[in-house]
């Protein structure tokens, strides 16, 4: 992956959220579609769907003891919370497809937010590192260049992010921190003197898709063999060229369209993937109402966030 990276791509723009993403997108754009008359379902734990056995189509989706029926359905999910479902669901382990999901892997996550007692300079906003263990890779942001909020602050905050952390999970979070300190020390000389005078640690097990060599056969596309249901993810196979959330982002879009075209909507040919974007608005659909467009906007949000709809 490094070597596609470094190969492939030699010159490409970068855009931080100048604050958490949560709060600076998806709580604000998820409360302007319930003020707007969208409804969430919190809480809920996909267990099966149900199948008419004439069409072939998903009629309802099955939360325990709750059926939501709907026409048309999208799993915006990661592969853990997949494999999960599958291995409770009898319609999806009647597809080969939705078994094929069950020999992909995922990766722990570990972050880790530090505020510092002094300023030490960091020469760059973000940082990609490795060659510190053995299986696990780490990137560190500079918060003071990079969120509004820590601009002014007189000392340095953090965060550092480590993948594939299954044992460092494992630590407390005292020995978290002082493992993350020694390895800033050696990328930064100053973090050897630094004291950290408060500290967030957050895990997140089985959180990250694992691109493996021979995964790709076992990964889904957009659509599926039941004609109304659909996939968004940064795992699912598309065409377009973006990654991670970004590609998450994406085939929710694209997951919209689909949605669209199998209910009988006209779609406006924009970009490859069929999508027009507008403001950071979907822009690209004609003759929708306004529900309509506020589930869309739902559909790419929920991708983003590995939430399900």
């Amino acid at each position: 992956m490094s070597i596609f990276f470094v190969l492939v791509q030699q010159n490409f723009d970068v855009v931080w959220c100048r604050g958490k993403v949560e709060e600076k997108i998806f709580w604000p754009w998820l409360e302007s579609m319930k003020v707007n008359g969208l409804k969430f379902r919190d809480n809920k734990m996909v267990t099966d769907f149900m199948v008419n056995e004439d069409t072939g189509c998903i009629s309802g989706v099955v939360c325990g003891q709750e059926i939501y029926e709907a026409d048309a359905f999208i799993l915006a999910v990661g592969v853990s919370t997949l494999q999960s479902t599958v291995i409770s669901s009898s319609a999806l382990q009647s597809r080969q497809e939705f078994l094929n999901v069950l020999s992909l892997d995922t990766i722990d996550v570990l972050s880790v937010k530090l505020w510092f007692d002094r300023k030490v300079e960091i020469p760059k906003k973000a940082n990609v590192c490795s060659g510190f263990d053995d299986s696990t890779g780490w990137t560190f942001f500079d918060l003071n260049s990079i969120y509004d909020e820590c601009k002014e602050e007189s000392a340095t905050v953090l965060e550092a992010e480590f993948y594939n952390a299954t044992w460092v999970l494992l630590l407390s979070d005292e020995q978290i921190v002082a493992k993350v300190v020694s390895y800033l020390s050696m990328c930064i000389k100053e973090f050897q003197e630094a004291i950290v005078l408060q500290h967030t640690v957050a895990r997140f097990p089985k959180s990250a898709t694992h691109f493996f060599p021979g995964s790709y056969k076992y990964m889904l596309w957009g659509s599926t063999t039941f004609p109304n249901l659909f996939m968004a993810g940064d795992w699912i196979v598309t065409r377009h060229g973006s990654w991670s959330q970004e590609k998450a982002y994406v085939t929710g879009l694209e997951a919209a369209n689909r949605v669209i075209d199998y209910l009988g909507g006209l779609l406006v040919v924009g970009n490859e993937s069929g999508i027009v974007l507008h403001d950071g608005i979907i822009d690209g659909l004609l003759h929708l109402d306004l529900e309509t467009t506020i589930g869309l906007q739902a559909v790419a949000a929920r991708a983003m966030e590995g939430l399900e709809i």
